[in-house]
């Protein structure tokens, strides 16, 4: 008697069950394939991490206090999280940023600009930076995801994921943490599938409605391009605190 294979958790049950999964991002395409999308999510547990929204200007997607009287000066809580660069499309959960916008417009290239940064500076907790790059300057679209790690030793590790070959209705999913604790694990694996239902509405709310337990919950934004005519179609963010 042949024994069924145990079923696969998807990508939706692997990040509801994370209590804590930190910063994440989602890169692919919405099920039509017609829609390259980016999605971006903060999750926190301190007050200060807390007290923040995703705000648009103009093209550029910026971490904001919700009460500025409570500013926090800690340097990793405020920065551009989504930018782009011509026809490639950056999201990362720092400083980084600005580093990737800068190589991509000049002669660098996204993984020059990473190769500049180590993880961040939180010790013990060493977050990972984690970026991601929706690429349509050629031919078809591609999506590129990187983490730098801290390692055993105290050296940074980077890693970086190309996607060449995109499916409709699945996207690629990246976040910080494995779960809650002190110090925070970080997450020690490689990025992984996960369903991008509906319209791009549509499957950045089912990503919301993932994140698990909802008092950690602080924003997440929704970035669609279209492939065709590379423009920006939706541009669009969800704050808890409102």
């Amino acid at each position: 008697m042949v024994e069924d294979s145990p079923r696969r958790e998807s990508g939706s049950e692997r990040l509801k069950s994370n209590p804590y999964p930190g910063r994440g991002i989602v890169l692919g395409l919405d099920a039509t394939g017609r829609y390259a999308l980016q999605i971006y999510w903060i999750t926190a547990r301190s007050a200060g991490s807390r007290n923040r929204i995703l705000e648009i200007d103009g093209e550029d997607v910026r971490t904001q206090p919700f009460d500025a009287a409570d500013r926090s000066d800690d340097p990793n809580i405020w920065y551009r999280a989504i930018a782009r660069a011509g026809d490639r499309h950056v999201v990362s959960n720092g400083i980084q940023t600005d580093t990737i916008v800068e190589h991509l417009s000049g002669s660098g290239s996204f993984e020059s600009a990473l190769l500049t940064h180590l993880y961040e500076n939180d010790a013990p907790n060493y977050t990972d930076r984690i970026s991601g790059l929706i690429d349509l300057s050629g031919a078809r679209p591609e999506a590129r995801l990187s983490k730098i790690v801290h390692s055993v030793a105290g050296a940074p590790v980077h890693a970086f994921y190309v996607y060449q070959q995109l499916t409709p209705g699945v996207g690629y999913c990246l976040h910080t943490y494995a779960g809650d604790g002190n110090p925070i694990p970080a997450f020690d694996a490689d990025p992984y599938d996960i369903e991008l239902p509906g319209t791009p509405e549509e499957a950045a709310a089912a990503i919301w409605d993932d994140l698990l337990p909802t008092d950690k919950r602080v924003a997440i934004a929704l970035k669609a391009i279209d492939i065709q005519t590379k423009q920006t179609i939706t541009l669009k963010v969800t704050n808890q605190l409102t």
